[in-house]
C-alpha cells in the first residue's frame, strides 16, 4: 500500500465514479465471460468502440450526479460498496486498494490520499 495509509473500500467509492472529464454510459471492460455473467444478473453491458464490452455507468445521486458504475451503491466518500461484489470483473478484483491507480481516483474524488 502506498504512502503508510490504510484505506477502507466502503468508505470511499472513488474507483467506482468517473471524476474526470469523461460523461459516457460505459464504465469498466469487461471480458466476453464477465459480460455475459453480468447481463445475466440484470447489469448493463454496453458495446463500446471496436467491440469492447463495459459496464453501464449512469448519474449517481450518491457520487452528486456523477456517473457512477451501475453496481455502485452507497455514497462516494462515505458507506458504499458494490452489489455484486462476488461476481465484480476482474479489472475490479485486481485494483489495489492504496496502490497509484486508487490514490488518483481518490485526489480526484476530493477524498484524503
Amino acid at each position: 500500500m502506498g504512502g503508510g495509509a490504510a484505506y477502507d473500500c466502503q468508505a470511499c467509492g472513488a474507483c467506482c465514479v468517473h471524476t474526470g472529464p469523461f460523461d459516457g454510459n460505459a464504465y469498466v471492460y469487461l471480458d466476453r465471460q464477465e459480460a455475459s455473467r453480468l447481463r445475466g444478473l440484470g447489469l448493463p453491458v454496453v458495446e463500446a468502440a471496436l467491440g469492447a464490452r463495459c459496464l453501464g455507468a449512469a448519474p449517481h445521486e450518491g457520487a452528486g450526479g456523477r456517473p457512477a458504475c451501475v453496481a455502485f451503491g452507497g455514497v462516494l466518500g462515505g458507506r458504499c460498496g458494490c452489489s455484486v461484489y462476488a461476481d465484480r470483473p476482474s479489472v475490479c478484483r485486481e485494483f489495489e486498494v492504496g496502490g497509484e491507480l486508487c490514490r488518483e481516483a481518490r485526489h480526484q474524488a476530493g477524498l484524503p490520499v
